[in-house]
């Protein structure tokens, strides 16, 4: 359908010629040329007290292992204590019946522990 009120009429623009508006170029670059540094100090700033953050929490959580880890240690070290004592390795040598050895069966090892770097022969 036809309306009479819709007419194309053609248009003849091949003499117009399109310009880049200069001054429009410098404003977009002094945005740029601002907006990317401070943006980079934000982000910087933003990055380094998230990774303070984050070691605090390391640390905290290190704190923690680390004294998980030294009663461990004082514990096993009583154990050692405990189980390594002349009255209760005499206790539990006598319970499965064992005596004291005569002087004569004694006999002595010496330890011969290498140091490093030293070659057996």
């Amino acid at each position: 359908m036809r309306y009479g009120y819709a007419q194309r009429k053609p248009i003849e623009n091949e003499f117009i010629i399109r310009e880049r508006d200069k001054r429009r170029s410098r404003e977009l670059l002094a945005v740029v040329l601002l907006g990317v540094p401070l943006g980079l100090f934000l982000w910087l700033f933003a990055w380094q007290n998230l990774e303070v953050i984050r070691l605090g929490r390391d640390a905290t959580r290190l704190r923690a292992v680390r004294a998980d880890l030294e009663k461990t240690n004082k514990k096993l070290k009583v154990e050692v204590e405990r189980l390594t004592a002349l009255d209760a390795v005499e206790a539990k040598a006598a319970a499965i019946g064992l005596e004291p050895a005569e002087g004569s069966r004694v006999v002595a090892v010496s330890s011969s522990r290498r140091t490093r770097g030293e070659v057996r022969r």
